[in-house]
């Protein structure tokens, strides 16, 4: 766990779990793994994760090969690719959504939402 007085700029790459609490701008790359933006976060960055979990602040292209989940109080702004979302009750999601789905469903594979709610 990366703790709310790091601040982080640039690449992270990991072959496992992570959490941060801190600052992060840059690019964060667990391809196999959750990424987990806790509530005191603040990520401005282009991620790539199996799972994300968004508790705080979330800013970027977030590419989730199973799911991401922004939970109640979080913030995500920027694009979301995922074949399955989860949005809590008192989350602010604005985004551009793009949901995969079977090839014989649509040409590329791929659905898109502009999406801009709060929950409440």
């Amino acid at each position: 766990m990366a703790g709310e007085s790091l601040r982080i700029k640039g690449e992270i790459t990991a072959n496992e779990d992570l959490r941060f609490e801190g600052e992060i701008e840059g690019t964060i790359s667990v391809p196999e793994h959750t990424l987990v933006v806790g509530r005191t976060a603040r990520v401005n960055a282009n991620v790539q994760a199996k799972a994300i979990v968004v508790a705080g602040s979330f800013m970027g292209s977030a590419v989730a090969s199973e799911r991401c989940e922004v939970q109640e109080a979080a913030t995500v702004e920027g694009t979301v690719e995922t074949p399955r979302l989860a949005v809590k009750e008192g989350a602010s999601l604005t985004a551009q959504i793009l949901m995969p789905m079977p090839s014989d469903k649509r040409d590329d594979g791929v659905v898109r939402h502009d999406f801009q709610a709060s929950v409440a």
